[in-house]
């Protein structure tokens, strides 16, 4: 493990490495594949010569070729993001459709660090979220953030777990 792997799991601040595995993308361009082309295939008959339903089977095709579509940019995309912690910085390298960014968090754009409940039950294990909150100031920030305009931190099991973690992120960017 790398010297700054270690640092992070004893500062208690998150380790955050999220990748699309390469098997589920291959599996969501199959999917979207398979959602575009089998609708077409089955019920394209239907389209021509035009009669009163072929406006129905146009929006069941068109909408399966729409999903079908989103899967493909999905597992297409290679999305991935990692943390690292300079001193008094967090760095947010991101790397999707093969552009790499990277996004420095500080005192100067950086509003609060906050532990949230999560009420989605796809996280019932690990339902305390940290989420850092850009200033409102700093002009595209939370639009390049993620869901919610914060930067995810990650979810942990436990609220005093989470509030160590809060705490060290607070005290790595002097907040």
């Amino acid at each position: 493990m790398p010297a700054d792997d270690a640092d992070v799991f004893e500062a208690d601040l998150p380790l955050v490495r999220r990748e699309f595995p390469w098997a589920v993308r291959v599996g969501c361009v199959a999917a979207g594949a398979f959602a575009v082309v089998m609708p077409l295939w089955e019920l394209g008959g239907a389209l021509w010569p035009l009669n009163l339903l072929t406006p129905f089977f146009a929006i069941i095709i068109g909408g399966a070729g729409y999903v079908g579509a989103q899967f493909m940019r999905a597992g297409l995309s290679g999305w991935g993001d990692v943390w690292t912690y300079p001193r008094d910085e967090i760095h947010v390298q991101r790397r999707e459709w093969g552009r790499h960014t990277t996004t420095r968090l500080s005192t100067a754009n950086v509003a609060t660090v906050e532990v949230r409940r999560s009420e989605d039950a796809d996280h019932d294990d690990a339902p305390w979220q940290v989420v850092i909150v850009p200033k409102s100031t700093v002009s595209g920030l939370a639009a390049i953030a993620g869901a919610g305009g914060v930067f995810d931190a990650g979810r942990f099991g436990s609220e005093a777990y989470a509030e160590r973690v809060r705490r060290a992120l607070v005290g790595h960017l002097g907040l």
